[in-house]
């Protein structure tokens, strides 16, 4: 079963499995919104707990990928959970506003978070051998710097000129940078094809030793690609979590307030 669609199903059965316990639970004329609450509670702690582990503050017995996607799965119970718990409406409140906002930023980042934990790693595999993202600003520099060198040698062409209008317009700025980030990360080739496009009709006004300085430029032009390409992802794995971990801790912050608030409101009705 494909990913995607298993994690269609899971969600399913956990909207059905909590509205089902739920109906139970009021049929007993208790208040239902206290059960799915706790549920809620117990799913985020648990959520907590997954965090902390891959921060090596907190240690389960088990492997690492088991409870990644035991992190995904119950993820995905929540959002069963929480669907429940809202009855499907929106908030009334500032507070409730504040909870509702930030559960689906942390529900959008966990989709984009576990589609890119998913899909990145065997992207960069396939690419070769994985570089620290450390190092890459470093790797890019020599990169530039090889293309200057370059350069120098194509000032010796009669045809320097074409290699000099070419650089300034593109290739440095092209070096200059990581670029086309976006189309890395859609798998899209058209920068590079359009890059090579431009190198390639150079070729006909271009001596022996011209076309030697071109295919090596042409190499260097692939390499900084496939640099960039590693760069996009590499910067993608760690962007979503700036975004998904800090509202996970706000989101588990205010729902402790808002339970407290709902827990002394009931008290004072009753």
């Amino acid at each position: 079963m494909p990913s995607a669609l298993r994690d269609l199903v899971v969600t399913v059965l956990a909207v059905i499995t909590i509205w089902w316990v739920t109906d139970w639970y009021s049929a007993t004329l208790r208040d239902p919104l206290f059960l799915d609450g706790l549920v809620l509670s117990c799913a985020m702690g648990l959520q907590l707990l997954l965090h902390l582990q891959n921060r090596g503050l907190f240690a389960l017995p088990g492997s690492l990928p088991f409870w990644s996607g035991v992190h995904i799965y119950t993820g995905f119970f929540v959002v069963g959970a929480f669907i429940i718990h809202t009855s499907g409406s929106l908030p009334d409140t500032r507070l409730e506003w504040a909870l509702w906002l930030l559960f689906v930023v942390v529900v959008v980042s966990g989709l984009i978070g576990t589609y890119l934990t998913r899909s990145i790693p065997d992207r960069l595999e396939q690419d070769g051998e994985r570089v620290p993202l450390d190092s890459l600003p470093a790797i890019r520099s020599a990169m530039a710097q090889r293309a200057s060198t370059l350069l120098l040698l194509a000032s010796r062409q009669p045809s320097f000129k074409l290699f000099q209008g070419l650089y300034d317009a593109t290739l440095h700025e092209f070096f200059k940078a990581p670029r086309n980030a976006f189309a890395h990360l859609r798998g899209s080739n058209r920068p590079l094809k359009k890059l090579m496009f431009e190198l390639d009709a150079l070729e006909t006004d271009l001596d022996r030793d011209g076309h030697e300085v071109l295919a090596d430029l042409k190499n260097l032009v692939t390499s900084k690609n496939r640099l960039d390409f590693r760069f996009a992802h590499e910067m993608a794995l760690r962007i979503w979590l700036f975004v998904h971990v800090p509202a996970t801790y706000a989101l588990i912050v205010l729902s402790v307030v808002h339970a407290l608030t709902a827990y002394a409101y009931r008290s004072g009705v009753d």
